[in-house]
C-alpha cells in the first residue's frame, strides 16, 4: 500500500469523526449520499448494484453497500498507522470480493469523487483545499490497493 504520511491521515480522521458525530445514522446516511453521487458521475455503476434488475432491487442492494461502504472506512481509518500489513489483508478481501461481483476497477476514480462529495456535505465550507487533497491522497491509496487485487 503506498504511503501516506502522519499529516494526511490525522486530517482524514479529524474530519472523519466531525461529520461522523454529526449525524445519528451516518454510516447509511453517509454512504447513500456517497452512493447517489457515484449513479450521478458514474450511471454505469448502478448495474453493480442491480438496478438492471429494478428499481426495489437495486435501492435494497445500494441501502446495504452504504452502510458497509461507510464501515469499511471507519474500521481502515481506525487502523491506519505505521503497520500497514492489516489493513493491506483486508483490503485484499474487499478487492476480491468486488472483483466477484464484476466492479470494474474504472469504477473507483468515480467512487473518490463520491466519497470527497460526501465528505463535503456532511461538513460544508469548513471543508479546506488542504482537507480535500488529504481525502483525495488517502482514497487512492486505499482504492489503488483493492484495485490492484480486482485486477489479480
Amino acid at each position: 500500500m503506498k504511503e501516506v504520511g502522519y499529516e494526511q491521515i490525522a486530517t482524514v480522521l479529524e474530519t472523519w469523526d466531525a461529520a461522523r458525530f454529526g449525524s445519528k445514522d451516518f454510516d447509511n446516511e453517509f454512504g447513500m449520499v456517497a452512493l447517489e453521487r457515484l449513479f450521478e458521475i458514474q450511471p454505469r455503476a448502478k448495474k453493480v448494484f442491480g438496478y438492471d434488475q429494478g428499481e426495489d432491487i437495486g435501492k435494497s442492494h445500494a441501502t446495504v453497500h452504504a452502510t458497509a461502504f461507510a464501515g469499511l472506512f471507519d474500521s481502515v481509518f481506525q487502523m491506519l498507522g505505521p503497520d500497514l500489513e492489516f489493513i493491506e489483508d483486508i483490503l485484499r478481501q474487499v478487492g476480491r470480493r468486488h472483483k466477484s461481483m464484476g466492479v470494474s476497477p474504472s469504477f473507483f476514480p468515480y467512487m473518490g469523487q463520491a466519497l470527497v462529495h460526501a465528505v463535503e456535505k456532511y461538513l460544508g465550507k469548513s471543508l479546506t483545499a488542504e482537507q480535500r487533497v488529504a481525502w483525495e491522497e488517502v482514497y487512492d491509496s486505499i482504492s489503488n490497493e483493492i484495485v490492484k487485487n480486482i485486477l489479480q
